[in-house]
């Protein structure tokens, strides 16, 4: 035996601490927390599961929305408070939206389109 070589990834079996089972050299990773070799169907396996389970954990943030009327058209509609808009996405009527909110607000608005109709 002594002088014999052993052929590089063939002839070396490891066992995975998860599983048990014995693999070539080529099939072993170090887990994550670098302190035991694991086979790659064990990593694999772990961080698609963890993906499954942090996508059913956290719930998807929505933005804030903001309510807009055209003027020109008439038409209602919502989009995120994030997103600046100046013209109209239906009938691309520019400085005809208005934000929808206050009675205040629209108080104002309404008087200052008494001369538009």
């Amino acid at each position: 035996m002594k002088g014999e070589n052993i052929e590089r990834n063939t002839d070396a079996k490891i066992k995975c601490y998860k599983c048990g089972n014995e693999y070539a050299m080529n099939m072993m990773r170090m887990d994550p927390n670098g302190r035991n070799l694991a086979c790659r169907n064990c990593l694999e396996r772990k961080s698609i599961q963890k993906g499954q389970v942090k996508t059913e954990i956290k719930p998807q943030k929505q933005d804030p929305m903001k309510e807009y009327f055209c003027k020109a058209c008439k038409y209602n509609f919502s989009r995120a408070k994030r997103l600046a808009l100046t013209t109209c996405p239906y009938c691309s009527a520019s400085g005809s939206l208005m934000v929808k909110g206050s009675t205040a607000k629209i108080m104002a608005d309404s008087f200052k389109m008494k001369g538009d109709f």
